[in-house]
């Protein structure tokens, strides 16, 4: 079973958001059903009760704050000594690897009960099936939790998934603290039918604002999966084959991640876009009228340098039409 943790309220304690944005933020991961959710002692506390879920995780610096947590069952220390990890499991071995050739000193961990390797960003450009295998080799099971620096880690836990080296993969929501994206973990396994193939991720909107606000920084509109143009078209093929047939175009549909479908009106339209930016409107033309309507479309988006708004467009239909 693949098993994913979010580390996304581990990864910003340099941050004083408005804590009833991270309270509602953690309430909607919850309903992503991930199976374990990180936390750091800051949050913990200030989100304290917490909701209701089967795995949290608490991020601490070492094994005397456990004490301080008798309700927690399990926890992530980075370089626990090896010595102590044997003999408490409820604790996970965090390891930083920056390459591939400090696992010489990864030996000595072997024997640990849970152990995280956190880095290896490189390994795209590397021979990473024959490293995962040595690292299987190592320690039997671990979790990966890929550093995003190279801009490869959502391939890199999906190779690890695909390839069969391991189900246990760490990831934080929009990459926050330089990891993979769990959105994107997500819908990509859900894409293969490998991870809940019929749920609805409808809330990541909500989510993705919620960490805007957290951060205090407006997510990309263009980023995968929750940026929210990323269904926005222009191209006429484009907006052709899509109208036709969007499961050639889409691996799921806008509706999923809870966004719309948007055709877009610009130079690099053709008759089908203005065929499906009317439908779109409700608005009905004669098809004599749909030649002159995209040349100007053409005209005014290229004196504009942008795409057209849906004001500027009924502009157009009414100057063309009457």
């Amino acid at each position: 079973m693949i098993r994913i943790t979010d580390r996304t309220l581990s990864c910003i304690d340099d941050l004083n958001p408005d804590i009833k944005f991270v309270k509602r933020f953690l309430e909607l991961f919850i309903e992503t059903e991930v199976d374990g959710i990180e936390i750091s002692e800051k949050y913990y506390k200030l989100l304290s009760p917490l909701p209701d879920f089967k795995n949290y995780i608490l991020r601490i610096e070492n094994s005397d704050s456990l004490t301080n947590y008798p309700e927690i069952r399990n926890f992530v220390i980075h370089n626990f000594p090896y010595e102590e990890s044997e003999k408490r499991p409820n604790i996970q071995c965090e390891i930083q690897l920056n390459g591939i050739r400090e696992s010489y000193t990864l030996a000595k961990y072997s024997k640990c009960r849970k152990i995280r390797l956190q880095g290896l960003e490189t390994l795209m450009s590397e021979d990473y099936s024959s490293i995962f295998k040595h690292l299987n080799g190592i320690f039997g099971e671990f979790e990966f939790c890929p550093s995003n620096r190279c801009y490869t880690a959502t391939a890199l836990v999906t190779e690890f998934i695909k390839g069969g080296f391991g189900a246990n993969i760490v990831t934080s929501f929009s990459g926050i603290g330089g990891f993979a994206p769990t959105e994107e973990v997500i819908m990509i396994l859900r894409s293969e039918r490998l991870r809940k193939p019929a749920k609805s991720y409808f809330f990541f909107p909500e989510m993705t604002e919620n960490i805007g606000k957290i951060t205090g920084e407006k997510i990309n509109e263009h980023k995968p999966i929750i940026g929210e143009n990323i269904f926005w078209v222009e191209s006429g093929i484009h907006v052709d084959g899509i109208m036709k047939q969007p499961k050639c175009y889409e691996p799921f549909s806008p509706e999923t991640v809870g966004l719309k479908r948007k055709i877009v009106i610009g130079k690099q339209s053709g008759t089908a876009s203005v065929k499906a930016k009317l439908a779109e409107l409700g608005i009905r033309v004669k098809e004599e009228f749909i030649p002159p309507i995209l040349k100007q479309v053409k005209i005014k988006s290229t004196e504009k340098n942008a795409s057209l708004t849906d004001f500027e467009f009924a502009w157009i239909i009414k100057e063309c039409c009457c």
